[in-house]
């Protein structure tokens, strides 16, 4: 992919700017598909490591065209012919969301919880990690969904999914991964340790 079109958007779904709303979610869903890690073809065009840069480039698109906001803010950027490389980049247009939709600045209390110590005995030996697991540890430290949405910025849809561990409500396994460190770590917990143990279960629940 050239460094020109790195950060069109519109190219990397193979969508025309003035397409509808609902067909970039199919153009998403079709992205991912033919570049995912289980399309064995795709090594044939692409390293490992540019597929997998490619997947990110992929869900950024999403995340930007699939959000009205966003995509408003980045067609008036990418329509005006002005716009630098940088003007384009996913982390601009997060930031350009926040100047039209400034964040309140509330303090928000940090969650306390009783500690159970054969609770935080049989976290610190856990060995084997899945989706309920992470659930029945979020509950126990007293953080919601939407709060833990909060504090890693993964959206709440995806926390859910995760502690579910339902593929059908997650991106390209590459992202998955990424989503359970952040959510250990929101949790204080080994994320190395937790992601693998995660991902294997994972994996196994798709046949892998």
């Amino acid at each position: 992919m050239q460094a020109t079109s790195r950060y069109n958007y519109y190219e990397i779904l193979e969508l025309t700017a003035n397409a509808p709303q609902h067909e970039v979610s199919a153009a998403y869903e079709r992205a991912r598909t033919t570049y995912s890690g289980e399309n064995p073809a795709i090594y044939t065009i692409f390293s490992e490591q540019e597929a997998r840069e490619l997947l990110v480039l992929i869900e950024e698109a999403y995340q930007v065209l699939g959000n009205k906001i966003l995509r408003n803010i980045y067609d008036q950027r990418l329509l005006s012919g002005r716009a630098s490389l940088n003007d384009l980049t996913y982390a601009s247009i997060i930031e350009a969301s926040k100047q039209v939709f400034p964040e309140q600045k509330v303090e928000k209390p940090i969650p306390t919880f009783k500690k159970d110590e054969a609770f935080e005995k049989e976290i610190a030996a856990k060995e084997n990690w899945d989706g309920a697991f992470l659930q029945k540890v979020r509950e126990y430290k007293q953080i919601s969904v939407q709060r833990m949405s909060e504090i890693t910025k993964i959206n709440s849809y995806y926390v859910t999914a995760v502690e579910s561990m339902d593929p059908s409500g997650l991106p390209a396994v590459v992202f998955v991964r990424g989503y359970v460190v952040q959510i250990a770590k929101a949790l204080g917990l080994d994320d190395k340790k937790v992601a693998d143990s995660y991902m294997k279960n994972f994996k196994n629940g798709l046949g892998k």
